[in-house]
């Protein structure tokens, strides 16, 4: 979709709906606004893949040292002080995610770090337009579209994001996940925020959007989970989980992140 949408339609307005489309992967399993009336909720979590494959199968709770709580990468390489977007200038000195040790281990604390990590790197392509980092981790390529258009609007200075050095933040909203004994999966209950001060400046109007607006998500809160599996040696990152259990046979690893808007 990026080139001709780009070619069509202005910069700020395609980030909008690439945006929105990335929200919207963000929370395939049970999109909603949370004014929807108590029906409309339930009708979209019975529609829901990811939904009726947890509620197929049975789920164990996993024990150990807590993890709950907002996702904070531990280290960071930098170049100077952190300068913040203006419509001045894109961020200056932005500090580059540095790998976790744990980050492909097959544990609780290897998805805690593999989740801490990609959601780093994703704020940092926000800011940077360097999706490098991401799509490193981006083992099945299911966010391509917003790392391609980033990377093709700061490359031809037309826009990029303001604000502060975390546009997204995220919490683990329980101590540990769950993990299906049938196919493997983990699931983990998360909170997303989307900060009010960060907005996309675009060049060619001079006008900037709060990032909320741009991404359709007007209280800047998403609730939603983190599915993951672990194969072949990494965590993966999708949008949406096995429709069933008996088809991760079949399925590839894989890890998604869904919810409703708050």
């Amino acid at each position: 979709m990026g080139r001709f949408l780009m070619r069509s339609m202005s910069r700020r307005g395609a980030f909008t709906v690439v945006g929105a489309g990335f929200i919207a992967t963000l929370t395939a399993c049970s999109s909603q606004n949370k004014d929807a009336t108590p029906s409309a909720s339930a009708s979209a979590k019975a529609t829901s893949p990811s939904h009726s494959a947890a509620s197929a199968s049975a789920s164990a709770t996993l024990s150990g040292p807590s993890f709950k709580g907002e996702l904070k990468l531990e280290n960071y390489r930098s170049s100077g002080e952190f300068e913040p977007g203006t419509q001045e200038h894109p961020a200056q000195h932005v500090p580059v995610p540095v790998e976790p040790a744990k980050l492909r281990e097959d544990s609780v604390e290897g998805l805690h770090a593999f989740v801490t990590y990609w959601l780093a790197t994703l704020n940092y392509m926000l800011l940077t337009g360097d999706g490098n980092y991401f799509t490193n981790i981006d083992h099945t390529g299911d966010y391509t579209t917003i790392a391609d258009f980033m990377q093709d609007m700061y490359a031809s200075e037309t826009g990029w994001v303001t604000g502060v050095q975390n546009p997204l933040t995220m919490s683990l909203d329980t101590d540990h996940p769950t993990k299906d004994e049938k196919n493997g999966f983990y699931t983990w209950k998360t909170t997303m925020k989307v900060n009010r001060e960060s907005a996309v400046y675009t060049k060619t109007t001079n006008r900037s959007q709060p990032l909320p607006e741009v991404f359709k998500v007007p209280s800047g809160v998403v609730s939603g989970q983190v599915t993951a599996h672990y194969l072949e040696g990494t965590w993966r990152m999708v949008h949406r989980a096995p429709a069933a259990a008996g088809a991760s046979a079949s399925a590839q690893g894989s890890a998604s992140a869904g919810g409703e808007n708050k």
